[in-house]
């Protein structure tokens, strides 16, 4: 009797061992990552913190992120959670994304295991999540919107609808289960629609009307998950549906309206390629050109194969449920406004569903090549590790959000300006989108600016980036002894502000610290509207 008790455990132990092993290999390398410092905190990071931080201080819940009316809040109440266990962080931001980051490699290893049934496909499959492409790396760390929430919820929605299609039919708390995880994926990340149509086509198949029952529960749970985007809603007049079909009132995101050709052109050569990790989401060149044109062409060859003829080792309607998931992102990627942004961070739902047909596929050719299939898919994940880990000793910028070099600000200069500004008692003013949000964490808000100035070379400004406003109305009501204006790599608008605030007859001083410059001892509080920055002849 008592000797039974260790060999279950032992047994135990030895089935989810190579469960255990990717989780420890995605541990230890998120925290060498972490430990090297290999990201950048941005301003899209610090809003997501400072709704942590507003809901902990009793502000409320907002449905979405502040300033815009898509993705719902989910994972600033996770970074709030985080905030209240571990203290208000950087690093607890980066730790609450790691720990989810760490439910979709496992969740991906279960997916596998049960779409395959063989712990090979799973522990490949698990192995690629665990030592990602660099894109992957990026936005599973730094938070820009709930990608790892989405992933998790996708592995999910795909398992649970093959379980109900797939020997449990009658499980209504999976079919609760299905429906409320959809709903509340959909508030969260309008990208969980490439993994909804997979197994909305894989139970449609299996349709029975006996079952009503199990689908009213998914129902209904869908509409307790999605409930505060259909209140939103009914309250703003439609305005997230809106957003993703880029109609009028959606022109303030700052998602530009790009031809046809050119969606195209980024999804086959910007988009595929980082997602491969043989570009960098930041960058325009690729890493190894040789072998960046060996993946790419290996990744096509290998689609077609499994769209033609491809039987990799998958239970019955396994591949068509992944490979409907990759044709659907393809078809929303070109037809959506949103590709216009082709760095790589709206692929991350093909990231999961890709791994596991590759790992079948290599588990197919493991049986006559065996070395070679194992070296094949060990080469790839070493291959991934070795360019994040040789973007995080490239510092700066490091693993980085920021495509424009000049939106890339170094943190060795943000105590030098946060210490000046306050000994100065300069704590209210205007700056661009990535100087205020950062700065207004940082400081616990003591430092509260207004994101009304520009931070592109072409000085274009998009009205979005005041997505806060209560700063704006801080800054409103300022005393021109506190007021600031801080540009950060910019010496046009350095040049039109000198220009336009004389032009007016405002005295000013102004100094340089690091990226930034600051215009203080203002004689008198002109917003850049009334100076005139926004008017493309001059002051006005």
């Amino acid at each position: 009797m008592h000797r039974k008790a260790p060999l279950r455990f032992s047994r135990s132990l030895a089935h989810h061992a190579p469960l255990l092993a990717v989780l420890t290999v995605a541990a230890l390398w998120r925290a060498t990552l972490l430990a090297l410092g290999a990201f950048s905190f941005n301003a899209d990071e610090a809003v997501v913190a400072l709704m942590a931080r507003h809901m902990l201080a009793g502000h409320g819940v907002p449905t979405f992120f502040y300033g815009q009316a898509y993705m719902g809040s989910l994972d600033a109440i996770l970074v709030a959670a985080g905030f209240a266990l571990l203290g208000d962080s950087v690093l607890t931001v980066r730790i609450v994304q790691s720990a989810l980051y760490l439910g979709v490699v496992a969740s991906t290893y279960g997916l596998a295991l049960r779409l395959s049934g063989r712990r090979w496909v799973a522990a490949v499959a698990g192995l690629l999540t665990a030592l990602p492409p660099t894109v992957a790396v990026l936005y599973t760390t730094a938070t820009l919107g709930g990608y790892n929430e989405t992933l998790l919820f996708g592995n999910a929605i795909l398992w649970l609808s093959y379980d109900v299609a797939h020997g449990h039919a009658r499980s209504r708390w999976r079919w609760g289960l299905l429906g409320t995880l959809a709903g509340l994926a959909w508030w969260t990340n309008g990208l969980i629609v490439v993994y909804y149509a997979p197994a909305a086509l894989l139970l449609a198949r299996h349709f029975e009307r006996a079952r009503w029952r199990e689908y009213g529960l998914a129902v209904a749970g869908v509409l307790l998950g999605s409930a505060p985007w259909w209140v939103y809603n009914l309250r703003h007049n439609w305005a997230a549906l809106e957003v993703y079909l880029h109609s009028r009132r959606a022109d303030n995101t700052g998602v530009p309206s790009v031809p046809l050709g050119v969606r195209v052109v980024g999804l086959l050569l910007f988009g595929v390629p980082s997602l491969l990790g043989v570009r960098y989401p930041w960058a325009g060149t690729y890493l190894v050109p040789p072998l960046a044109v060996l993946m790419v062409l290996g990744f096509w060859v290998m689609l077609w194969h499994w769209v033609r003829r491809g039987k990799p080792s998958l239970r019955a309607e396994a591949r068509a449920l992944l490979l409907s998931g990759v044709a659907l992102f393809g078809v929303i990627f070109v037809a959506s406004p949103f590709s216009a942004d082709a760095t790589g961070r709206y692929f991350l739902p093909l990231w999961p569903l890709l791994a596991i047909l590759w790992a079948a596929q290599w588990a197919d050719w493991r049986a006559r090549r065996r070395r070679w299939a194992q070296a094949g898919a060990l080469g790839v994940a070493i291959f991934w590790l070795l360019s994040a880990g040789a973007a995080a000793l490239q510092q700066p910028p490091g693993i980085t959000t920021q495509f424009d070099l000049i939106s890339d600000l170094p943190h060795e200069y943000d105590e030098p300006l946060i210490d000046f500004l306050e000994q100065r008692g300069l704590t209210r003013g205007y700056s661009n989108y990535w100087v205020a949000f950062r700065l207004a964490y940082l400081t616990h808000e003591r430092i509260v600016l207004s994101a009304a100035l520009p931070y592109k070379a072409d000085l274009s400004y998009n009205p979005a980036d005041r997505r806060y406003p209560p700063y704006d109305e801080a800054v409103a009501q300022a005393d021109p002894a506190h007021l600031v204006y801080i540009t950060s790599n910019l010496p046009t608008l350095d040049a039109r502000i000198r220009a336009c605030l004389r032009a007016h007859g405002v005295h000013f001083a102004e100094t340089r610290i690091g990226p930034y410059r600051v215009f203080y001892r203002l004689s008198a509080h002109l917003p850049p509207q009334a100076l005139g920055l926004y008017e493309e002849q001059g002051c006005g």
